[in-house]
């Protein structure tokens, strides 16, 4: 095809996409790709038609997807990935839809592939990231660093092989390491081990073939309901409790297995699980359930308990108590009760319990005036056999959250006050009834969206930033909620409101309140729309920089400069700057949280199998402990777009420390709202934005001195790091260039 030829069939392809014809686009760019000369090898030039070919596919798949042709979505980006088998762009988009159907092991393989090419295409490292959690979520290297968990249940398997109960399920195996304690008994005369995981599996069974035990257990990728292997075992092994017992739906397990898989005068571990509960008051676990935040109220004249998370009162959240109670954030209300008891060798207690016939009834006494009932936390001892227990009480260190079940409204509570719960499972779904609710109409709203409403600090930047601005016709507040822009109005100092419409009911419910016209709030579904406004239209932008999470807002970054063009030249942008601020830790517990740190398990090689999905971005950290290692300081400047910026810099530990201490960065925002105030740090206690961490991983310091053989601890000691901040796509990344001694 001539260059002439060429650009006569492009015209047809624009002309496609302007009617937004993407499937005859595609067909018209694929005839180009067909009958044109490959490129030369040497080509340094930028291919215009890979970039074109690339968001005709993207608007092709996103056509497809909406009319729910997904199994076409994936054939046009195989032929996509035909004429472009590199292209970073295009397998990224491959991974990104591989993820949201579930396919997250071919998705990882896409991200894979393209830091392969570009180890600085952070979009990809980001994806990478969030991918392997899905596939091997975090709480499962807690539990596997558990030692007590561990020591607990390999006892108990060990106890009852040796009495005899020697034919051996172990169901939802995971990474087959309870499999493994049995296979390592004397006198086990058989094992199969389940696990409705495919990863999980995988692992499992790479971890038996490593161990020499592939030809010793039968290895099923499978639910236990849905075994069918014509066999009973004398002894049924689980740990399939969440941090409420029954979520990951124990009790239906059990049940079948009693009727279908376990001998008659077969045993299950664990034998008994009892639950507690106690009335508890806290701020933080508050914060994202109810509107507490009283300037916000007050400045729109809301009611109270107006406000009520989505996720609210509907079932329990898996809360780590004991860290929260380490930042005086937690207090019992209650005295604690037994709330419920469950025998899992009792076929009968079982179903009882299932089906709802049989709950717990307690009371439960308010131990001092002045506080205030939020709500209710629960945990559970577990017995595992006759000798071999376990406990989630808070006071212990264990792998497992507590249950935690708000309220809609912030109680107050008087001394020695009687209250009626009842708890049950039915369904395998744990609940507690009682008549603490509040009454009053309550909108509900994302949890995270009152996460930022309860920043009182934020809030009061936030306006105070926005105080002398007046007579401005139009404001883009794309704030987790619009609150700046909402009070604009109700002010008269801004005539026209756009905003993002995710949160429509409370945006139309605020503007009733306040008499605000809904004729001048424009809802938008996306920052797309905002591109159809002339140029220098905004008076004011408000962006949000940082997510809930502790991530930088990789949209509102990348996309930065184009909102640009559409502000007026005398035009404000709040905020004005972003900083990344961080130091370095030791963090026993993060570590736990990020990978394998268990001698056992590296004897029996489960860490070499589960380090490709180690994640290097610990996101969303509440309270936890750790030791600062350096001074808190500034690591770099965060622009404002998407585009690749690098920062070096030295960072001095505060003395000489063993390498194997240093475990991650902890790190920060600082935003400056406006050139003249004070920046506001998201390492505040009631930041709605958390604290995140970059984790060091064990092969930094490979290849030192330190690391060399019968090299001591105290001879061979670092003092400097150096760091590399990587900001790309929207994306941040801290690496460790390199070790001073």
């Amino acid at each position: 095809m001539s260059s002439d030829e060429e650009i006569g069939e492009l015209k047809v392809v624009y002309d496609f996409i302007a009617q937004a014809k993407f499937k005859k686009a595609f067909a018209s760019a694929t005839k180009v790709l067909d009958q044109r000369s490959p490129p030369s090898p040497d080509a340094e030039e930028e291919d215009p038609l890979r970039e074109l070919f690339l968001f005709v596919v993207t608007k092709y798949a996103d056509q497809l997807e909406q009319e729910g042709k997904i199994e076409q979505v994936f054939e046009i980006i195989e032929q996509g990935l035909e004429y472009f088998p590199e292209h970073p762009e295009l397998l990224n988009e491959t991974g990104v839809r591989l993820q949201r159907y579930g396919r997250s092991l071919e998705a990882s393989i896409c991200f894979e592939r393209v830091l392969l090419q570009d180890s600085r295409y952070l979009k990809a490292y980001q994806n990478l990231q969030n991918t392997k959690c899905e596939l091997v979520e975090r709480w499962h290297f807690r539990m596997l660093n558990d030692v007590v968990r561990n020591a607990a249940f390999r006892a108990a398997i060990e106890r009852q092989i040796a009495g005899g109960y020697n034919e051996v399920l172990d169901i939802g195996t995971g990474t087959g390491l309870l499999s493994m304690y049995a296979l390592r008994c004397e006198g086990i005369r058989k094992a199969a081990a389940c696990d409705g995981s495919e990863i999980m599996v995988q692992i499992a069974r790479d971890v038996f073939g490593a161990n020499g035990l592939s030809d010793r257990i039968c290895l099923f990728q499978s639910f236990s309901q849905d075994l069918k292997i014509g066999e009973r075992f004398s002894l049924i092994i689980t740990e399939t409790l969440d941090s409420g017992a029954f979520g990951e739906g124990i009790l239906e397990t059990l049940i079948h297995a009693k009727k279908h898989l376990l001998l008659p005068e077969g045993k299950i571990i664990p034998a008994k699980v009892t639950l507690h509960a106690s009335g508890y008051q806290s701020r933080a676990l508050t914060a994202s359930n109810i509107l507490i935040n009283e300037a916000f109220i007050d400045d729109f004249a809301l009611p109270s308990n107006c406000l009520l998370s989505k996720e609210g009162t509907k079932c329990y959240d898996a809360e780590d108590v004991g860290r929260i109670q380490a930042n005086d954030d937690f207090e019992f209300v209650t005295d604690t009760v037994v709330s419920l008891e469950v025998d899992f060798n009792d076929l009968d207690s079982l179903m009882r319990y299932h089906d709802g016939t049989e709950a717990g009834e307690v009371e439960l006494t308010c131990l001092d005036d002045g506080l205030l009932l939020d709500g209710f936390v629960v945990w559970f001892d577990l017995q595992l056999d006759e000798t071999q227990a376990i406990s989630t009480d808070p006071t212990t260190s264990t792998c497992w959250n507590q249950a935690i079940f708000r309220l809609n409204q912030r109680l107050p509570v008087a001394k020695d006050q009687r209250l009626k719960l009842s708890m049950s499972c039915k369904d395998g779904a744990l609940s507690i009834a009682h008549n603490l609710y509040s009454v009053d109409n309550q909108i509900s709203v994302d949890e995270h969206v009152l996460e930022f409403l309860n920043d009182n600090e934020y809030y009061s930047s936030l306006i105070e930033a926005t105080e002398g601005l007046d007579d401005m016709e139009k404001v883009l507040d794309l704030s987790l909620f619009p609150y700046a822009g909402l009070k604009l109005l109700k002010e008269g100092k801004a005539r026209m409101l756009f905003c993002l419409d995710q949160t429509e009911d409370l945006i139309e419910f605020i503007a009733n309140q306040n008499d605000i016209p809904m004729g001048s709030i424009m809802l938008v579904n996306s920052l797309q729309e905002i591109f159809l406004l002339n140029d220098y239209t905004l008076d004011l932008i408000i962006l949000q920089p940082v997510d809930v999470f502790g991530q930088i807002n990789s949209e509102h970054f990348c996309l930065y400069q184009s909102l640009l063009a559409k502000l007026k030249p005398i035009g404000t942008v709040i905020p004005s700057s972003l900083e990344l601020h961080g130091s370095l830790i030791e963090s026993d517990w993060i570590v736990k949280c990020s990978r394998v740190e268990n001698p056992e398990l590296e004897q029996f090689q489960i860490d070499k199998y589960l380090a490709s999905l180690e994640t290097e971005n610990h996101l969303d950290l509440g309270p936890f402990s750790y030791r600062n290692l350096s001074n808190n300081v500034k690591l770099a400047d965060i622009p404002f777009d998407g585009k690749l910026h690098e920062t070096a810099l030295e960072l001095a530990l505060c003395e000489p420390t063993v390498p194997k201490r240093v475990h991650a960065i902890l790190y920060h925002y600082k935003i400056g709202f406006t050139p003249e105030r004070p920046m506001l740090g998201t390492d505040r206690v009631q930041s709605f934005a958390k604290r995140s961490a970059f984790i060091i991983p064990k092969s930094t310091f490979h290849g030192t001195s330190c690391d060399e053989p019968g090299a001591s601890e105290e001879a061979h000691q670092i003092e400097q790091l150096h760091i590399t901040v990587l900001q790309n796509h929207g994306v941040i990344k801290c690496d460790i260039a390199s070790v001073r001694e």
